[in-house]
């Protein structure tokens, strides 16, 4: 079978050594900042090297994320954060940041060991267009959405870029790096990595004004494809990735070394997966599953144990399964009360065992298993025995010579003299067992002594704490041999200069989310971006809002210029497979608000062919105001905000129809309520659902310059007619998110 990467997450240093001793082959952390887990406790600048020194020697990788968006101020530190990083031999960055990638994509110009650039799933890589994107642009892998089905991922792997593929863990209910749920409600935005976990809240489904449901509709299922990795494999699938920097050391450990055994012998432990999640599983849009994905309210979120039976007027239940002291359970009573119950002794499977605490254990329920203590138990023998790299050893003695130790791991072979001379045993003398009991003494270590071989003298004479400081010494030189093939001169990476300032005419845009709008209303706009043609635009300067969702070819040229439009709006990377060939025909290319443009270096890096750029809705006035006076900005002035873009409908949770008959579907235009009682409209067009704002933005323009563009976007003529009525509505653009 051909070698795939098991990728393993690292929030903590605990969790490196968790994912070694399970048989990870590379792992993926961050640094304090710029890092898609803010909230994990991740590693600095100080201690990275250390780090990363760790993994190499066990010949595995380290990747880094910076796959955040960057704000122009902090530009300089995370170029400098890379620059340090590709000296210390990091293997990889993770990122999203355009700006950023186009300042840091040729660093590998004089390395000895190469930094690859991976595209982060914050880019929102979702087909082989975008793939092939992302390898002409330079990176080294693409991470796939997670919502990207089997038989695309095939045609990704075809392209000479690496695939990787998350295969287990949390997954997000919206596409990655379009979700702007938590920075809307809170400011805390998911693509600087403070995701707020808000689509794990209560919501009520309203349709025709009725509350048909409240449950955790936007909630999922834990990701679980382990059934399906020769599926992966054969596909052509170069790396598996667990997600999971924000949990236990338990769950990396348990998590990799089952995929491991799976690989390896096409078996795993099915109970300790499913009890390692406190939800249960789902094998993801990628294979397939249109239905009972989410992680509902009476979802059983724990493994069944057994059922409460009664025996003689007493209470039990037998047990399915082999677990150990300190295992926790939970009972139910019959009032319904969730109590837990910890074992104080080991429980063999099929042993029946008395409820003496629970008297009024309700018949016929549940036990459930909250905590295995085996997952411990795992984790434990697993850190007690990685340590166990095979090491050779020969050790040299002549009399009135300076000893000599010679250590070799793999093709790397060191030697190490003492500093002493080999005197003759007067008294007393050394044998070659004395000497091999100090030599083997690598506890300390990551090595295990392999073949060990004593050439001395007879009768010789030397200090054990001198055998013992060589050892020290060879060990150090060793790694130290080991290391120096990934380690980099120091780099200085200079910033491009930003194009000059320019004068720019303020544009006045309008984006239709609906063609059904009375088109005497569009006198006053310069452009018109439309999702769909209609004749009843002709004569105007209408602009295609191409689909991050929609395949495009040669053919869709041919319709634009059949139907006169003037250009078109970028949203997803894989639209820029036709960048070339839509210049050339004469058409203008605009940057969409979804490829989220965040810094100048974003914007510069787009104006070198695009007549017009989108910011990012969580930009600030000001960094948004500076850029417009050197490059085309635009800003989204006016309208809903489409805050959650997703493949699921929370509808389909009550319609059970597995996500089909959508077009005729009277729940395609229906709202949603949270907990706090803010509601948003949700509506269902080609297979995907989009939530929008109820409330309508509505920025102050004395807040923007001139030189800013605006942008409305409107649902039907009364979002046209409100323009302007409607109160003063900055979203987050006062100060922008954190």
């Amino acid at each position: 079978m051909r070698n795939v990467e098991i990728l393993a997450p690292v929030g903590k240093m605990s969790m490196l050594y968790a994912g070694l001793s399970a048989g990870a082959c590379s792992f993926y952390l961050a640094l304090d900042d710029f890092g898609a887990r803010a909230y994990a406790k991740n590693f600095s600048l100080e201690n990275i090297e250390e780090v990363i020194d760790y993994v190499h020697l066990f010949d595995k990788k380290v990747f880094i994320t910076i796959n955040t968006l960057i704000k122009d101020e902090e530009i300089d530190k995370a170029i400098f954060y890379i620059e340090k990083l590709f000296e210390y031999g990091a293997d990889a960055i993770l990122i999203q940041d355009i700006g950023l990638y186009s300042l840091v994509k040729d660093i590998n110009e004089n390395a000895k060991h190469k930094l690859e650039f991976h595209a982060s799933t914050q880019m929102a890589i979702k087909d082989y267009d975008g793939a092939l994107t992302a390898k002409n642009f330079g990176f080294d892998r693409v991470v796939v959405a997670r919502e990207t089905e089997i038989d695309e991922i095939e045609k990704i792997c075809k392209l000479d870029i690496d695939t990787e593929v998350f295969v287990h863990g949390s997954l997000c209910v919206s596409f990655s790096g379009e979700c702007l749920m938590s920075s809307y409600l809170g400011k805390r935005s998911a693509n600087r990595g403070r995701c707020a976990g808000i689509c794990r809240k209560k919501y009520q489904l309203i349709n025709d004004g009725k509350v048909l449901g409240e449950d955790y509709y936007l909630s999922m299922k834990d990701l679980s494809t382990i059934d399906f990795t020769d599926n992966l494999i054969k596909a052509g699938v170069d790396s598996l990735k667990i997600e999971g920097r924000m949990k236990t050391d338990e769950y990396v450990y348990n998590t990799v070394k089952n995929y491991r055994q799976k690989l390896e012998k096409n078996s795993y432990g099915k109970d300790q997966l499913r009890d390692i999640s406190n939800r249960s599983y789902t094998n993801g849009f990628i294979f397939g599953q249109k239905s009972s994905y989410l992680a509902l309210e009476n979802e059983n979120k724990h493994r069944k144990i057994g059922e409460v039976y009664e025996k003689n007027g007493k209470r039990f239940f037998k047990s399915n399964s082999n677990l150990i002291k300190e295992s926790i359970l939970q009972v139910t009573t019959e009032k319904n009360r969730k109590l837990p119950l910890t074992l104080t002794e080991d429980l063999k499977k099929n042993q029946e065992l008395e409820l003496k605490d629970f008297p009024d254990a309700k018949l016929n329920s549940n036990i459930y298993l909250l905590s295995s203590k085996i997952l411990k138990e795992n984790l434990d023998q697993g850190l007690n025995s990685y340590k166990n790299l095979p090491l050779d050893i020969k050790f040299e003695a002549q009399i009135g010579q300076k000893p000599k130790i010679t250590l070799k791991y793999k093709d790397t072979k060191i030697s190490y003299e003492g500093e002493n001379l080999v005197e003759e045993g007067k008294n007393i003398s050394l044998n070659k067992d004395d000497i091999k009991e100090n030599l083997t003494k690598l506890g300390n270590t990551i090595y295990k002594a392999n073949e060990v071989e004593i050439n001395i003298d007879p009768n010789i004479f030397l200090r054990k704490k001198d055998i013992n400081s060589m050892r020290r010494k060879a060990i150090e030189s060793l790694n130290e041999k080991r290391l120096s093939i990934y380690k980099n001169k120091p780099v200085k990476i200079e910033k491009r200069k930003l194009k000059d300032k320019k004068n720019y005419k303020r544009e006045k845009n309008i984006e239709l989310l609906s063609n059904d709008i009375d088109i005497s209303l569009l006198k006053d706009f310069d452009n018109i971006y439309l999702r769909k043609y209609d004749k009843k635009f002709d004569g105007l300067n209408i602009f295609y809002i191409m689909d991050a969702d929609k395949k495009y070819d040669l053919d869709f040229i041919s319709f634009l210029k059949e139907k006169n439009f003037k250009g078109v709006v970028f949203n997803n990377y894989k639209d820029f497979v036709l960048k070339d060939e839509l210049l050339k025909n004469g058409f203008e290319i605009r940057i969409g608000r979804y490829l989220n443009v965040f810094n100048s270096y974003a914007f510069d890096f787009y104006s070198n062919f695009s007549s017009m750029i989108s910011s990012s809705v969580e930009n600030s006035f000001e960094n948004i105001n500076k850029n417009s006076r050197i490059y085309p900005t635009e800003i989204l002035a006016y309208g809903p905000i489409e805050i959650m873009n997703m493949r699921h409908c929370p509808f389909s949770a009550i319609k059970k129809c597995g996500l089909v008959g959508c077009e005729s579907c009277k729940f395609s235009d229906s709202k949603i309520k949270d907990e706090d009682g803010n509601v948003f409209d949700i509506k269902r067009r080609d297979g995907l659902s989009r939530i929008y704002s109820n409330e309508s933005a509505n920025i102050d323009l004395k807040k923007i310059e001139k030189s800013v563009s605006l942008l409305y976007l409107v649902r039907d003529d009364e979002d046209l007619k409100n323009i302007r009525k409607n109160k003063i509505n900055n979203l987050g653009y006062d100060r922008g998110v954190i």
